[in-house]
């Protein structure tokens, strides 16, 4: 008879502290100004509150996640990407004016800025043109060998 695995022990403070994210996350996105929830983040956030309340952990499969942790890696990710989208709705527009760049910047100089120094990615392909041989040169013609008789030269 196969045996029942025995319930999964989580820290209960790591279940608090998921709870109050995955709350702290959804309340911000949903309050004024927030970007809001669509309906399949509103579902999220009340799914995985509900198991955490119940279970003190959102998933049961060993492969998703720590077993240790309240919340699998995915669901980690997706309260992530929720946090982060609720942080960018709430912050104030930089302002595209340079007056409010910082002296030394390169918007408050006039000049356009680069993405990065470092040079743009360009694969590594072989040109078929490089290696082909050129004409080859034709050997001189020959002349024919004569040989010459040096005069004062040594006699046997």
């Amino acid at each position: 008879m196969a045996k029942r695995p025995t319930k999964r022990e989580v820290d209960k403070r790591k279940t608090t502290k998921a709870l109050r994210k995955l709350r702290r996350v959804a309340d911000r996105a949903s309050e004024e100004g927030g970007p809001g929830l669509t309906t399949w983040e509103k579902d999220f956030v009340e799914g995985v509150s509900t198991r955490l309340e119940t279970y003190g952990s959102a998933f049961r499969d060993p492969s998703k996640g720590r077993l240790e942790d309240a919340l699998s890696s995915r669901q980690t990710h997706i309260v992530r990407v929720i946090d982060k989208k609720s942080r960018s709705a709430s912050k104030k527009p930089s302002g595209g004016t340079p007056d409010n760049k910082p002296p030394g910047s390169a918007l408050a100089r006039g000049k356009p800025m680069r993405a990065s120094a470092k040079p743009k990615w360009t694969p590594r392909v072989r040109d078929i043109h490089e290696d082909v041989p050129a004409q080859e040169p034709t050997a001189p013609t020959r002349k024919d060998a004569a040989l010459k008789v040096i005069p004062g030269g040594r006699s046997r």
